[in-house]
């Protein structure tokens, strides 16, 4: 194992949280204002970070770094309640205790992974970080076959009796005629 070179670490963390600030809320929140996937991608950046750094300073092979993320992976598939911020929580308690298990580390390294781990989730969930909206998607069907968005958009908001944010067309039978879309919405403010 070697030894953590703390100011080349603390500038590369510097570095990686001004990209993923970028990345997260400048560029993708603000757009799209999908709060789960803002949580999801901030901490799924830092959980990679602290773990590309304690595997790659730990004589492990990288199967084991892709065996933790093979894991999330088929959580997340075989799990139709788990949402992105709870998939958020479940990656960095994984990883955390993948990091705190690793032999050969001193104490003070092992604690600066996990708060740093711990603290992300923290300050990037935190309800007065961001606005508490959740963006949903829901699968519809409709009779007829109808491509014009605009139009649909209004059918839609008839059907639901809700204002929507977005509709898209996923696919159209001619047998019976009609359309599938999937729309998106924004929930009010929750508590």
């Amino acid at each position: 194992m070697t030894s953590i070179d703390y100011v080349p670490f603390f500038l590369s963390l510097i570095l990686d949280l001004l990209s993923v600030g970028l990345l997260a809320y400048v560029f993708y929140f603000r757009r799209h204002k999908n709060r789960d996937m803002f949580v999801a991608i901030s901490i799924i950046n830092v959980t990679l970070f602290a773990l590309a750094g304690a595997l790659a300073s730990f004589t492990l092979s990288l199967g084991v770094g892709f065996a933790l993320f093979a894991v999330i992976s088929i959580i997340r598939l075989r799990s139709d309640e788990a949402g992105w911020v709870e998939m958020a929580y479940l990656l960095v308690s994984l990883s955390v205790g993948l990091i705190l298990g690793l032999p050969g580390y001193s104490l003070f390294e092992k604690c600066i992974y996990a708060s740093m781990l711990v603290l992300a989730m923290f300050i990037i969930d935190h309800p007065t970080l961001l606005i508490k909206r959740r963006v949903r998607k829901v699968s519809l069907t409709i009779d007829g076959v109808n491509l014009d968005e605009a139009a649909l958009k209004v059918a839609v908001e008839e059907l639901v009796g809700r204002s929507v944010d977005e509709v898209t067309v996923k696919s159209v039978a001619l047998t019976p005629p009609s359309t599938k879309v999937e729309i998106r919405y924004t929930d009010k403010a929750q508590k």
